[in-house]
């Protein structure tokens, strides 16, 4: 016959409101790891804990049980006395208070009213009532062991999660315990790991010609001769490594993976300060409809949209000053899609060039969307503003080829050029010599890079608005290289981007709603300055463009992006 109700350790109240990580608890984990004699997880504590406290609980129940103090009606009580509740989870009462009642069919009993101390609250029951009644049973059946359908894995199943988080902190709070990547082990067990063995270790990566390496290769190559088990000396090693700067965990799962610091780039663990966005596509802008493709075709990691981007397929780029300038490219969810699901912030990968089928070691940064470490096949490949760039998916899920198309023939010839006269972005006509396939919109070429960095920061720290950027640099495109008095909106993006960071999707949505710009068809756009703090107010408007006096305006259909 089932059990009335449940032990308090069989419930979720228990162990989300009442339990309480004991020094008796933290004993019973310290030993449970010295009689492994290795590091444990979190989860098999846990467990153990669930398990002695659920069993001694049981005993408990037992003992009540022979001593008399669990609660039947038919049981007479007096004030002072503690009793066991059954149906009350279990919990323990003190009675308070007796009197007299009556029931019309049974007649005369007594009614106690008792204390819970547990919740501060008083109820009352039935004594003295010999009578029918589900709790007047043998007291082995109520005790039984509580909620007879959990089993002791059940118990555990549902409520280790509340136990690891209270065990994890006492763990972290105690100095006889440590930790790495979710293992627990006893300090005084680590053999030691030294500044002698950091130094070997750091020899041992440095000398497999720049690979990261797991780390029991490590311990491998070091030859320590410990007499810690092997799993205890993986743990000090790893322990030692993470503590140190020189050390980098470039993992993928749970089986550490090291390489050093000083031979990654410095983009891998922060996102430099001109690839910071002034503004990136947050999905809903107005856009022409026509300049989806412009936009598929540049592929700015600031207009990625998770929930809309396409995951599989080759990827196409057109480069950038701020990424040329970082040595970085963008990686949209196509290539971060292809990783094996991962924690890591940083991912050693592989891209092999299409022409010389060289490999460059690169690192993937899922959560800032770039590939980084490519400042020197950039210089060697002759990568520029515009470089239109694609990244195939190879069978290996971390190698990519990389391609771009040489120029054969090389000669020199005049192009768009940058500099900064008197703090302000101007352009210019210089003439060189393309090495790789550019977009010849996107095309600016910048002799001093580091002058336009600058100037950059100059003008993220002074805020400079969007609308000013975009005025300025179409009214120096139309006068230094339109014949016809239009300018491409991919040429407009570029400069831009010269001046502070912003997304493709941010600059177009700004020709689109300004009055001042008008489609004239081939993604080229006119401007009528008299215009220029007339904005558009409804996608209407910016189809239409009732205000220009063109005849050769494109009416091109308004969407919002990332919503069609």
């Amino acid at each position: 016959m089932a059990v009335a109700g449940k032990l308090q350790t069989q419930t979720e109240e228990f162990w989300r409101d009442v339990y309480e990580v004991s020094d008796a608890d933290l004993d019973l984990a310290a030993s449970q790891i010295l009689e492994a004699s290795r590091p444990l997880a979190i989860e098999a504590l846990s467990s153990t804990i669930i398990l002695r406290h659920y069993q001694r609980e049981r005993e408990a129940a037992t003992l009540h049980a022979k001593s008399g103090n669990v609660y039947q009606p038919l049981g007479s009580y007096q004030a002072g006395q503690r009793l066991l509740f059954t149906e009350c989870d279990y919990k323990t009462g003190r009675v308070i208070e007796v009197r007299e009642g009556h029931n019309r069919r049974y007649g005369g009993f007594n009614v106690i009213k008792v204390h819970f101390d547990a919740d501060s609250t008083d109820a009352e029951f039935a004594s003295d009532f010999p009578y029918p009644h589900p709790l007047n049973r043998p007291v082995e059946e109520l005790l039984g062991k509580g909620d007879d359908s959990l089993s002791e894995s059940d118990i555990v199943n549902a409520y280790r999660e509340l136990v690891n988080a209270k065990l994890e902190v006492a763990l972290q709070k105690n100095h006889d315990f440590v930790t790495f990547d979710d293992l627990w082990f006893l300090r005084e067990l680590l053999p030691e790991m030294n500044d002698y063995v950091l130094n070997l270790a750091e020899a041992s990566i440095d000398s497999t010609h720049h690979h990261p390496v797991a780390v029991r290769e490590i311990l491998a190559d070091m030859n320590l001769q410990l007499t810690a088990s092997l799993e205890a000396q993986l743990f000090a090693l790893n322990l030692a490594l993470g503590r140190d700067n020189r050390f980098v965990n470039v993992s993928l799962d749970e089986n550490p993976v090291w390489y050093l610091r000083a031979l990654m780039p410095a983009t891998a663990f922060a996102r430099p300060e001109i690839l910071v966005p002034a503004q990136r596509t947050t999905g809903g802008e107005y856009i022409g409809s026509t300049m989806l493709e412009l936009v598929e075709q540049i592929g700015d990691d600031l207009d990625f949209l998770p929930a809309t981007a396409p995951t599989v397929g080759d990827t196409h780029i057109e480069l950038s000053f701020p990424h040329l300038y970082s040595g970085t490219l963008p990686a949209g969810p196509r290539i971060i899609g292809a990783l094996p699901a991962t924690r890591a912030t940083h991912v050693p990968i592989t891209l092999i060039e299409n022409r010389s089928g060289q490999k460059i070691d690169a690192w993937l940064c899922p959560a800032e969307a770039y590939i980084c470490g490519l400042s020197d096949w950039y210089k060697k490949a002759g990568i520029c503003i515009g470089a239109m760039i694609g990244l195939s998916q190879l069978p290996d899920p971390l190698t990519w080829q990389i391609s771009i198309t040489p120029i054969k023939g090389k000669k020199s010839e005049f192009i768009c050029s940058a500099g900064i006269s008197d703090g302000v972005l101007t352009l210019g006509n210089q003439r060189i010599s393309l090495e790789v396939k550019v977009d010849r919109n996107m095309l600016i070429d910048v002799p001093e890079p580091a002058a336009i960095a600058a100037q950059m920061r100059e003008a993220e720290s002074s805020g400079l608005p969007l609308s000013t950027i975009v005025f300025h640099v179409f009214e120096e495109l139309v006068k230094k290289f339109s014949k016809g008095g239009s300018v491409h909106a991919k040429s407009v993006y570029s400069a831009v981007n010269l001046i502070r960071r912003y997304s493709a999707v941010s600059v177009f949505a700004e020709l689109t709603r300004r009055a001042c710009y008008d489609p004239v068809g081939g993604g080229f756009w006119a401007l009528e300055p008299s215009l220029q703090k007339t904005v558009y107010q409804t996608p209407a408007e910016m189809h239409e463009r009732p205000l220009s006096s063109r005849g050769d305006t494109v009416k091109d259909p308004v969407i919002q992006y990332g919503r069609m």
